[in-house]
């Protein structure tokens, strides 16, 4: 169902974000936890969405991210986040992919980026990958190295803390960044990071589907890929349950 099938989900999903964005500041409470779970159910009705809108949910979701990270961080509780139990699932689909893809032909390197690859990163360095890094805020860190054992697997974890677009890579060989993380709204910085990356390089994107980050991943982020014209294919994978699949984009 499209937006012009359809023009009174268009004016339920504008109430909705109307009466969000007359909580702001947003906390971590139960009214507003329904009123995006009602958000996301809104937006499964739009294959596409007006620009406006676009935009007003970058905004809103932007102050939804700072409440959550700041709720768990003050409880030092990194497994509290509402997606860490599908983690083990998550786990087992990445490994086989990244397996598969790892298996045609050799990169140098994985970097994962944002907070959504933690568990993932501690898997994949016993399938003798050489290097995992990661570029996330402050408070994801710290919550990253609480989660992580530091056994001899979690003490070869790479953490970098800033903006992972500035990085300086300096990489010669194919290397593949896997984004488990929002990139909304960042098509500038996006474009400039790959134009560092080598030829051959892959950046490969988890689109989530079944968490309450999951109206980001399905109906801005790929609209904000698409925009990104350096970039030459995308390879949809789907997967059951946990998640809607992986968008590869060949450097």
């Amino acid at each position: 169902m499209t937006i012009a099938m359809n023009n009174s989900h268009l004016k339920q999903l504008q109430q909705l974000i109307v009466e969000i964005e007359s909580l702001f500041p947003l906390d971590y409470s139960n009214r507003v936890n329904r009123l995006f779970w009602k958000l996301q159910e809104q937006l499964k009705y739009f294959e596409k969405l007006p620009q406006d809108i676009v935009n007003r949910l970058q905004i809103i979701w932007g102050y939804r991210g700072y409440s959550m990270e700041s709720h768990f961080a003050k409880q030092k509780n990194y497994q509290s986040f509402d997606f860490y139990p599908k983690y083990k699932k998550l786990m087992r689909f990445d490994t086989l992919f990244l397996r598969k893809v790892m298996g045609k032909k050799k990169y140098s390197k994985v970097i994962f980026v944002g907070s959504g690859a933690l568990p993932l990163s501690l898997k994949l360095l016993r399938l003798n990958i050489q290097k995992v890094g990661y570029d996330i805020s402050k408070e994801a860190l710290n919550l990253a190295k609480k989660a992580i054992p530091k056994d001899r697997f979690g003490r070869n974890i790479i953490y970098k803390e800033g903006n992972f677009f500035d990085l300086n890579l300096n990489e010669k060989r194919p290397i593949i960044i896997y984004i488990a993380g929002l990139i909304r709204g960042k098509e500038v910085g996006l474009k400039r990071f790959v134009k560092q990356l080598p030829k051959g390089s892959l950046m490969v994107v988890r689109t989530v589907a079944n968490d309450s980050r999951g109206f980001l991943y399905e109906k801005i982020e790929k609209q904000s890929l698409y925009r990104i014209g350096e970039l030459k294919e995308f390879i949809p994978i789907k997967s059951s349950g946990v998640t809607n699949g992986m968008i590869v984009i060949k450097i």
